[in-house]
């Protein structure tokens, strides 16, 4: 029988877990689950986020045993606050990827959450040009917020074979499955956060993960701050295909409201199941587009 690859969406409010099988031609979703853990993490950049270390253990353990048994080895998807993302240039080819590290930190110093001693990061390249440019997507995170998750993970019998970030797995979710096309800007919506990528040619140009007031008003005017400065870079943004992924016990007008903010139709992503064969457990969990994350994180396992 073919092993589970299990994504874990972590949250202030719980971990949202998503199991899936091989099962060609399509993937089978062997389940979806929501552990509540109310209050048992503040997010920082800064310092180790989880302060009830019992409740985050006994939550994953019970997630991952009620989903895919004995499996150990997990993705993890960390709040985007959690660390920082970068999309940065360098004048020349990297001779190793950890001369990359190196020429990274030295670049981003002046940003990074910790001193670059006390950072992990990784890169990818996502752009090549002929006279040896590079265009890369950084992920940094403090390695005392890295080891806590870590530690803790292991301490629930599991391993973290991969960690990346909210944003950056929502779009791993929908970007195999729509039809986005080659420019297109993706915005989330979610308890309180904004984040807004745009993609040019597949890769990332443009990447902002921002937090606000709860209510649409907020929500809007959140927006326009974000586009103000992207347009600056990006002014082929003002006429590309934008698509939502929703919160869905935001407002019934969201899409109005955010198709005022962009002055465009904006389309609302449906995050159904379709692409995945058989039912799968839910644990309760309701709406499906709280988990799209996990399911991202656990696709990038396969």
């Amino acid at each position: 029988m073919s092993r589970f690859f299990v994504g874990v969406d972590i949250q202030p409010g719980g971990l949202y877990l998503a199991a899936l099988q091989r099962n060609r031609p399509q993937t089978r979703l062997v389940g979806l689950r929501f552990e509540s853990l109310e209050g048992f993490m503040d997010v920082s950049s800064r310092q180790p986020n989880i302060r009830d270390t019992r409740r985050f253990i006994e939550g994953l353990r019970r997630g991952v045993d009620a989903l895919a048994g004995q499996e150990e080895r997990i993705a993890l998807s960390l709040p985007d606050r959690a660390g920082r993302i970068y999309l940065t240039e360098v004048d020349a080819p990297f001779k190793t990827h950890s001369e990359g590290v190196d020429i990274l930190k030295w670049q981003l110093k002046s940003s990074l959450p910790a001193p670059p001693a006390q950072v992990k990061l990784d890169y990818q390249v996502i752009d090549k040009r002929d006279d040896g440019h590079q265009r890369c997507i950084v992920a940094a995170i403090a390695q005392p917020v890295l080891e806590q998750y870590e530690d803790l993970v292991n301490e629930a019998g599991c391993h973290a074979v991969q960690i990346d970030f909210h944003s950056l797995n929502l779009y791993n979710y929908y970007r195999p499955r729509l039809d986005l096309g080659e420019e297109f800007i993706l915005v989330g919506l979610e308890r309180g956060f904004l984040s807004l990528q745009y993609v040019l040619g597949s890769s990332l140009c443009y990447q902002r993960v921002k937090g606000y007031k709860a209510g649409p008003e907020r929500a809007f005017q959140e927006i326009n701050r974000t586009l103000v400065k992207a347009y600056e870079t990006f002014p082929a943004m003002k006429r590309c295909s934008v698509f939502a992924h929703v919160d869905s016990d935001m407002d019934g007008d969201i899409d109005k409201l955010l198709s005022a903010a962009f002055e465009r139709e904006v389309k609302c992503l449906d995050p159904a199941l379709k692409r995945f064969s058989g039912a799968g457990k839910t644990g309760g969990l309701q709406p499906v587009g709280s988990v799209v994350a996990a399911l991202g994180a656990a696709e990038r396992m396969m």
